[in-house]
């Protein structure tokens, strides 16, 4: 519960100033959103496991105290050995509760008067006042102090205490008390260890801590008043300038009326309570403030443009590096390729398809369309290898376009949602691409009509091969003496034949021609349709294991700054 108060040392424009507008419950709320939130990213280079402890140490104790009785004001006074704070708790209770000392330290345990029993037990519980050092006002005797009804007034052991254990209860009851009342010897006001240990940590804790100057009756006037002015600067030189300072005198009761008078005010407005908790709320938010970064990001973060969106060209830049990493560019190629080989089956050229059919098929163009499907159905195993060093670049290259921006922790945790599924990355890449593979060897349904009209022109060379041959047999070389008709020995139609069957396979040659141009049309735009698919089915990969992760760091930083405003007490 220490530090500087929420916004020191702050620019004029910073993004935290602002008006207050929010209640203690608010901010409380937002202080432990904010411990929830550090939480998940604590460690060497995360946010201070100490702060954070010290954070979940105030929900704590403010949530115990706010369950505790509200009709009642704990104040509590401490001091050193010989400060004279017993005396004036006796003085203020009324009666010898407290036995005091003057070269050592008598008060071993916390004591507390009560101006209003009822209700208090459980507070007084909570405070950890043994019953026996509890003490009532509440006769007929008291009824001039009905201001003061709700007040809880503390002794604490001295804090210079030799007492085992006197210390490490004054330090607990400083944490937990409303009011603190440190109470100074004129003599040794400016003890180190006083402003040390306990006044220069509560800086910002003004509302609810007042310094009196004990055993004034030791002092001249001009003495008194130098006193005080030198209290007041070396109070002020520790960020506590609106302390207020009294001057009393257990003995003969000067100035009690104006500390009673204090201790009245502080009753009856019933809020020390809240100011204190609120002041250690503006102390812990102001150790987190270092953890939302300048004024820019913090400002871009409470944007929900820049703060819940990875850039569009950053996510394009990740795509068209998956896309790489994975080779689709190879993919689509060797799916064009596949689909020209297939359709050379049915609209190849006729000389070539014959001899594919005389000799059992073409067993090179067979064995390199079977490894270019191959090829195709492996790539469902996903890239490896070098690829997962090109996925792994891709990565970084956007944590360090997102993150630098950002303070610490923020920036290493974008670095690490980035690459929170690094290794699953390839395989789904390759599960992308293997849903946008069409069907294998899918033969389109003019394929075979181009095949039966290719068919068909190849039995007409043949036929007009076999004409040929018949006509030389016969007409030339006279094998038989008589033949059934003109048209098997009329040597006059060997040329009109010849021309027939090369006006027939350059037909051929022009239909395999042209339909390949059709098959390489269509096999582009299908490669064109399939890299698109996988383009797209890459962008959700890359959305749900990168873009995702990373926008949600990104939302939980504005979400952090938001809190903070809150937790700081700014609207």
């Amino acid at each position: 519960m220490t530090g500087q108060p929420a916004g020191a040392g702050l620019p004029a424009d910073d993004v935290f100033a602002g008006v207050p507008g929010f209640g203690l419950s608010g901010r409380l709320t937002a202080l432990a959103r904010l411990v929830e939130i550090g939480a998940a990213r604590s460690g060497p280079d995360g946010f201070s496991e100490k702060l954070l402890n010290d954070a979940e140490q105030l929900l704590a104790q403010a949530g115990q105290r706010l369950r505790m009785s509200s009709a009642h004001t704990v104040v509590a006074l401490a001091g050193g050995t010989g400060s004279g704070k017993s005396s004036l708790f006796n003085r203020l209770a009324g009666a010898d509760f407290s036995a005091v000392g003057v070269t050592r330290p008598v008060t071993r345990d916390p004591h507390a008067c009560v101006w209003g029993v009822a209700g208090s037990g459980p507070l007084l519980e909570w405070l950890g006042v043994q019953r026996r050092h509890r003490y009532a006002r509440s006769s007929a005797l008291d009824r001039g102090e009905d201001a003061m009804a709700g007040l809880i007034l503390l002794d604490l052991p001295d804090h210079d205490s030799v007492v085992a254990g006197a210390s490490d209860q004054v330090d607990r009851l400083v944490g937990l008390a409303d009011l603190m009342v440190w109470i100074l010897d004129p003599q040794k006001y400016a003890d180190a260890a006083v402003h040390r240990r306990y006044l220069m940590p509560l800086a910002g804790h003004s509302e609810v801590i007042a310094v009196v100057l004990n055993q004034a009756d030791r002092l001249a006037a001009g003495q008194a008043a130098d006193c005080v002015a030198d209290l007041r600067r070396l109070l002020d030189s520790e960020d506590l300038q609106d302390v207020q300072i009294l001057m009393t005198s257990a003995l003969t009761g000067g100035g009690i009326d104006e500390f009673r008078e204090l201790l009245i005010q502080a009753v009856s407005a019933r809020r020390a309570a809240s100011a204190r908790i609120s002041a250690d709320v503006d102390d812990i938010a102001a150790r987190f403030r270092p953890y939302a970064g300048d004024a820019t990001a913090a400002t871009a973060a409470l944007d929900a443009d820049s703060s819940r969106a990875v850039p569009e060209d950053t996510a394009n830049l990740l795509v068209g590096a998956f896309s790489r990493a994975a080779g689709v560019a190879a993919v689509g190629d060797s799916l064009r390729s596949a689909r020209e080989l297939r359709a050379m089956d049915y609209v190849g050229w006729p000389i070539g398809w014959l001899v594919e059919r005389v000799t059992g098929h073409d067993p090179a163009r067979k064995v390199r369309l079977g490894s270019l499907w191959e090829e195709l159905r492996s790539v469902t195993a996903g890239p490896s290898g070098a690829q997962q060093a090109e996925i792994d670049n891709a990565l970084t290259a956007v944590a360090d376009q997102i993150g630098p921006p950002l303070p610490r922790p923020w920036s290493q945790a974008v670095r690490s949602a980035a690459r929170s599924s690094a290794r699953e990355i390839p395989g789904k890449l390759g599960a992308a691409m293997g849903e946008s593979l069409p069907v294998e060897n899918e033969i389109a349904g003019w394929w075979r009509l181009i095949g039966a009209w290719q068919g068909l022109l190849l039995g007409c060379v043949i036929v007009g091969v076999a004409w040929l041959g018949v006509i030389v047999a016969f007409g030339v070389f006279h094998a038989v003496q008589h033949v059934p008709s003109r048209l098997f020995d009329d040597v006059s139609l060997l040329p009109w034949i010849g021309l027939m069957i090369a006006a027939i396979l350059l037909l051929g040659w022009l239909t395999a021609s042209g339909c390949m141009n059709l098959v390489r049309a269509a096999a582009d735009r299908e490669q064109q349709r399939v890299e698109a698919a996988m383009h797209s089915r890459m962008a959700a990969v890359a959305s749900e294991m990168v873009v995702i992760p990373v926008e949600q760091e990104l939302f939980e930083y504005g979400r952090f700054v938001q809190e903070l405003r809150i937790a700081a007490g700014q609207a």
